[in-house]
């Protein structure tokens, strides 16, 4: 079926509706009408669910009261929520890391057990579905919130800019953006009250002491916002 405004069938306004989303943009009135299309719809694909719920998140974390007069019921966003931690995030993440970035990763996790009162995993996937590159859990947790998440900027996770007020100057190459997709994430992960920090692959590179990457590690953590008592 297709959405009243400009005839976009219903998956295509979703996706429109996700990058409103990506790019921090917020019109109430499109929202509302992506909703519509959506419930109308006969058949809605797997991957514009998995954007539904997105939007989903991301209205419910920033425009909370305009929202709630059209807020998806609660049976409706777990059925979203199951879909999305089975085909996003964790060990089963769309995208395949290079195996340069797995041993950025690995060591990122290895060093991070020595700088924090926790469990560390790679791959994490948070109660919400999102799926983060490491992340610092409480031994005994149980449903609580991880004690800080870590994000490593490496190819997976960036684009080249296309934009020359991007470039650093005549013969100094072209910078790099977050893909939207992990924006919106971190975006709503730190709306939220996780504590998220960013590595970037490069510059972890170039760190070649052990000593080095835990003072660095605990400076991250510490700007993120964990508590110094679960530092060591």
């Amino acid at each position: 079926r297709r959405a009243s405004a400009g005839g976009l069938p219903a998956e295509d306004f979703c996706a429109l509706a996700w990058s409103f989303c990506a790019l921090g943009l917020h019109h109430d009135r499109l929202f509302r009408a992506v909703f519509q299309a959506l419930e109308d719809a006969a058949v809605v694909a797997g991957e514009t669910l998995c954007q539904l719920y997105e939007v989903h998140l991301t209205l419910k974390a920033f425009h909370q009261e305009s929202y709630r007069e059209y807020e998806l019921e609660d049976d409706t966003v777990q059925s979203l929520r199951e879909h999305y931690r089975r085909h996003r995030g964790g060990a089963g993440r769309a995208v395949k890391l290079e195996r340069s970035a797995e041993r950025v990763h690995a060591d990122v996790a290895e060093q991070l057990r020595d700088v924090i009162d926790g469990s560390v995993s790679t791959a994490h996937q948070t109660a919400l579905g999102f799926g983060v590159d490491v992340a610092a859990t409480r031994r005994k947790g149980g449903q609580q919130a991880p004690l800080a998440l870590i994000e490593i900027d490496g190819p997976h996770s960036l684009v080249r800019s296309l934009d020359p007020m991007d470039a650093g100057g005549v013969g100094l190459g072209h910078t790099s953006r977050v893909r939207g997709a992990a924006a919106l994430k971190r975006r709503v992960l730190h709306k939220l009250g996780f504590h998220i920090g960013v590595v970037n692959e490069d510059e972890w590179r170039t760190m070649s002491k052990s000593k080095e990457k835990r003072d660095f590690l605990r400076e991250l953590l510490a700007k993120a916002g964990v508590s110094g008592d679960r530092l060591l």
